[in-house]
């Protein structure tokens, strides 16, 4: 029988050169079809849950280049304060709804979520002025604020921490797709002439139709437990096991109010959410103002939702690829602090570069943001997750780092006035100055981890908190 490194990858690769091999061994061909089995019941249903969220959440910045602004009658500045009326709840809501997930799994929480924002992105159709458009994106805002930290949460579960960052990229994929296909299904609906509704009232309508219907798919198909699951034989079952106390020994699923403090002075959790505040700015001014920022270069709005195709896709490829490479070379920090250099110059660039007669290079400049920006938010939550052994702490963590995230969003939101219309070059240079801080604090943490593993190589450190019965654990650079 094969004996292999659980953390290996499908061709045999160790975790690090710094990181022994774990003392219990699994058969590499029960491995390699238990992880096949997991990206065929994780990878769809979870792609399809992202490819929704992605849609609902950004349909509001297609719907204000087909008018909603003047059709609600908002007034300055209001449209603004509705993106922000989104991200205070979904702040808020983050830990909270981590801790949920843990508590009663994520195959049961993520389909109930999914089912909450599809209805109220399906009711802000129907939005008859300011007020009711905040009540609606407010309550998507709660939906949507545990679902990130719950399929990581799932993630760290099912995948050892060398496989979850690739697994993390091929889910956000589906995000650049939805980004990609949102500029079409805009462009088509908002052609529809002489009907009862508005063409951003029909979009609303279908990608919340859309999210419900995959809700409900999501809840009868996503696993709950390997060992009671009809799809997993005894061997993969086992298998999955061990893998997993390779990684954490913890495998309590109540939430401890102690643990949830512990975590809540945890410094490294603190660093982690200030990087996911750095890079959610960008992630945010992508997501909201892409279709905005590309109408400088067209003076046709339909051309202009069309536009961000492009962009989306390359970044859907290159997410891929950084990604591949964090796991081959178990390499977050370096990785993702890299990407980051493309999206900075990407931000800074448009703001510097007089478009009107480079509209080229205006274009090509998108494509730097995407190909840099939502790299980190795949790469630093698989991060963080691989490096907190306690399974209340990495709740508590994920949901600080997106909560931090969705902050990037409300500074994004506010930075996007609309006075600086249609260039924006404020905003554009503050993004650019986040995305600068996160590659230098991402570079920072992964020295500190480094110095780490080298105490406990040293012997210095004879192991890593909550890692007592597995010595030969290793923190993620």
């Amino acid at each position: 029988m094969e004996k292999v490194d659980p953390l290996a990858t499908e061709s045999g690769s160790s975790i690090s050169q710094d990181t022994p091999q774990p003392s219990l061994t699994i058969e590499r061909k029960v491995e390699r079809s238990l992880v096949r089995k997991l990206d065929l019941l994780l990878l769809p249903a979870i792609g399809l849950a992202y490819f929704t969220h992605t849609l609902d959440r950004a349909n509001l910045g297609n719907a204000k280049t087909d008018g909603i602004e003047k059709d609600i009658h908002l007034k300055s500045g209001q449209y603004s304060l509705a993106l922000t009326y989104f991200y205070i709840p979904y702040a808020l809501f983050a830990i909270p709804i981590s801790l949920f997930a843990k508590r009663f799994h994520p195959g049961n929480v993520i389909p109930a979520l999914m089912f909450i924002w599809g209805a109220m992105a399906t009711g802000a159709a129907f939005a008859k002025g300011y007020g009711d458009l905040v009540i609606f994106r407010i309550f998507i805002g709660i939906a949507e604020a545990g679902f990130k930290p719950a399929v990581m949460y799932c993630f760290a579960t099912f995948y050892t921490r060398k496989e979850v960052g690739l697994r993390m990229s091929a889910w956000g994929v589906t995000g650049f797709i939805a980004g990609a296909v949102s500029g079409p299904i805009s462009w088509d609906v908002f052609q529809w002439t002489g009907k009862p509704l508005f063409g951003w009232q029909y979009l609303f309508i279908i990608e919340g139709s859309i999210t419900m219907g995959l809700a409900v798919f999501a809840f009868f198909w996503l696993p709950r437990d390997i060992k009671n699951s009809r799809w997993f034989t005894e061997k993969e079952a086992a298998t999955s096991t061990i893998r997993y106390e390779n990684e954490f020994q913890e495998r309590n699923t109540s939430v401890g109010i102690k643990d949830i403090f512990r975590a809540l002075l945890n410094w490294e959790v603190w660093v982690f959410s200030l990087m996911g505040l750095l890079y959610g700015v960008g992630q945010a001014s992508s997501s909201n103002f892409l279709p905005s920022i590309v109408k400088r270069l067209t003076v046709s709005t339909p051309k202009a939702n069309l536009y961000t195709v492009g962009p989306n896709l390359v970044g859907a490829v290159t997410e891929v690829a950084w990604c591949w490479l964090s796991d081959r070379y178990q390499q977050r920090g370096l990785v993702s602090s890299g990407a980051m250099v493309f999206a900075l110059v990407g931000f800074i660039c448009l703001a510097t570069v007089n478009l009107t007669t480079n509209s080229g290079a205006g274009y090509f400049f998108t494509y730097l943001i995407e190909i840099g920006t939502f790299t980190s938010g795949a790469l630093v939550p698989s991060w963080a997750s691989s490096n907190f052994p306690n399974n209340t702490t990495r709740a508590t963590a994920l949901g600080m780092i997106y909560a931090f995230t969705t902050l990037g969003g409300i500074i994004s939101s506010e930075t996007f006035r609309t006075q600086d219309a249609p260039v924006y070059k404020l905003a554009l240079i503050v993004t650019g100055c986040f995305q600068a801080a996160f590659i230098v604090l991402g570079m920072v943490m992964r020295e500190y981890y480094v110095w780490k593993n080298t105490q406990l190589n040293e012997g210095k450190v004879e192991f890593v908190e909550g890692m007592e019965q597995n010595t030969e654990f290793r923190y993620t650079i």
